[in-house]
């Protein structure tokens, strides 16, 4: 943390505003708190060593000062609330009294969350960073030089860009030697596989090794790993469908019979009401809830192309629109018609995007061991692409046609793998795009370079594969989350409308009259919750909150034609 002096420069100000909010807390914070703040790390020596390991940028004494800053200003809103709590005669404001031990806990605790955050993000590349790392080692690139590439891919790389600057930093500023260097970094890194490549790096750089072969080898670990960590990742969202199935399809199945018996027999609205609130507010709430915690245990790219959220975004104030508009239409289908309004266009950018995505991926590999083939028979790199630029490579083969086309104008290769890379929307596409760059940069695009990224290329390709395939199946269970809370419905008003025979002679006795605005509103609940609950299927089969823009739609669909032909499926008027 900067401290600020009264031998400050004329530009102070100018300094200052370059400050983030959180330096300008700090300095705050220090300046009333800074003396307390010394006393009280002195007492927590293992604090120095956690703020290392983060992405923290602060002294012990300065996360101190900040915490009794953050937890006096909780204690301004305790008071508050008390006071307001006194005169108001409400009794939960008092709750507020729990306020300043959590705030102090919580930031007392940030370096540890900050140590999750950099372990996760370092894991995520980890297995293209290695694969990076072999073939520049096998082109013969030093230590250092590859840092400095590395901290130059920002876009392909950030988590391992910035441990890069790290660690240049320490040898060009401080003037550590490289091996130190890595030491260092591998003392303070939080991601334990990282660490020990880097503590293995370094062992096989002092006794001359060869690195090469140790860097192969540890990306054949960590492609195993990365393996049996998909397996446990199944194995976890698995558990989260079903605890997910079990609140919103078995619980919501089981409050809305309640709450419409309720309801529907007492002529009342407390029922309806209750049930409202759970469809409403319980279900988007819990299934938020298990979007961050999926968020959490599945593995992340770097990169992803944000326009199906924006075109979500953009077409929600549409599906608002449409459902105020005074459309002659029952209730429910009104509802499914707004809901499907606002998932339609988002879901085909969706779709779209993540098919050619996958496209990329999928042909990737089979044109690099092709130009690899190329060039056993004596082919340069350019006169392999242009080769294969007549092949069928699927969604592929747009971009490789462009490639040879920009080859035969007498572009520079590396300049048109470098716009190839940056044209496509596939994080592993750009990834394998820039390694090609380096491949022909720094070994003249070998045989055994490109064989090697070959290789590679297509382990990763059937790790993402058998990622997609374990998780898809869990999307039909929650599918059927769905399609239950409407049948629901139907087969409750159905069966209290139906009059009741109690034997052969006796006279029927007559089953309830059921308001229609009572129905179309519960069919209305049922259709929301079924359009929140794709969204999760989406989170939980493809990864991405974007992918369930498709299931949404789909259960909206699904759940409007049932509402249409309710009358003939069940002979009941809905």
């Amino acid at each position: 943390m900067t401290q600020v002096t009264k031998y400050e420069t004329p530009n102070k100000q100018k300094r200052a505003s370059k400050l983030s909010l959180f330096d300008r807390m700090a300095s705050t914070a220090y300046k009333i708190f800074g003396t307390q703040g010394k006393k009280i790390a002195k007492s927590s020596p293992e604090m120095r060593e956690q703020i290392l390991k983060s992405n923290m940028r602060i002294t012990p004494e300065g996360l101190v000062s900040i915490a009794l800053f953050a937890t006096v200003l909780s204690v301004v809103g305790v008071v508050i609330c008390v006071v307001l709590g006194l005169y108001l005669g409400i009794i939960y404001l008092y709750l507020a009294a729990l306020a300043p031990p959590i705030v102090f806990v919580i930031v007392w605790n940030m370096p540890k969350a900050s140590q999750g955050s950099r372990a996760s993000a370092i894991d995520n590349e980890l297995p293209m960073l290695i694969g990076f790392l072999g073939v520049l080692s096998g082109g013969g690139v030093s230590p250092v030089s590859t840092l400095k590439r590395i901290s130059n891919m920002s876009k392909i790389f950030p988590a391992s860009a910035k441990e890069a600057k790290r660690i240049l930093i320490d040898i060009e500023v401080f003037g550590v030697d490289p091996i130190t260097a890595f030491e260092n970094a591998a003392k303070h890194m939080p991601n334990k596989p990282f660490a020990e490549f880097l503590y293995g790096y370094t062992t096989v750089l002092k006794v001359g090794g060869d690195v090469k072969n140790y860097v192969q080898n540890k990306l054949k670990e960590t492609l195993d790993g990365r393996s049996s960590k998909v397996r446990r990742i199944t194995d976890s969202v698995g558990t989260l469908a079903e605890a997910y199935l079990t609140v919103t399809a078995v619980m919501g199945i089981t409050l809305f019979s309640l709450f419409q018996l309720e309801g529907i027999v007492s002529h009342s609205n407390s029922g309806l009401t209750s049930l409202y609130t759970f469809s409403y507010l319980v279900v988007p709430a819990i299934s938020a809830l298990f979007i961050f915690i999926i968020d959490g245990t599945q593995p992340k790219q770097p990169y992803f192309n944000k326009r199906p959220y924006y075109v979500f975004m953009a077409c929600f104030p549409i599906g608002i629109a449409l459902f105020l508009l005074p459309i002659p239409l029952p209730l429910s289908l009104h509802a499914a018609l707004a809901l499907g309004s606002i998932n339609a266009i988002p879901m085909v950018v969706a779709f779209k995007q993540s098919r050619e995505s996958s496209g990329l991926e999928k042909a990737l590999p089979d044109f690099i061991r092709d130009v690899a083939e190329g060039r056993k028979i004596g082919l340069s790199p350019e006169g392999s692409i242009e080769q294969l630029a007549s092949k069928n490579y699927g969604r592929l083969s747009k971009s490789i046609k462009t490639m040879g086309s920009q080859i035969s104008w007498g572009l520079p290769i590396i300049k048109v793998i470098s716009t190839f890379a940056a044209s496509v929307d596939s994080w592993i596409t750009m990834a394998i795009g820039t390694l090609m760059v380096e491949v022909v940069d720094v070994g003249g695009g070998t045989v055994s370079s490109f064989s090697d990224m070959a290789d590679f290329t297509r382990k990763v390709n059937d790790l993402e594969s058998e990622k997609r395939s374990a998780l898809r199946s869990y999307v039909f269970v929650v599918y059927m989350a769905g399609i239950m809370l409407v049948l629901t419905t139907f087969m409750m008003v159905y069966f209290l409308s139906t009059p009741i025979n109690t034997g052969p002679n006796s006279v029927p006795t007559p089953g309830l009259t059921i308001d229609p605005a009572t129905v179309q509103g519960l069919l209305t609940a049922s259709i929301f919750d079924g359009w929140v609950i794709g969204l999760v299927a989406g989170k939980m089969g493809g990864g991405s909150v974007a992918d369930g823009f498709k299931h949404s739609f789909a259960l909206v669909a699904l759940s409007a034609l049932m509402v249409a032909f309710s009358g003939v499926i069940l002979g009941h008027s809905i």
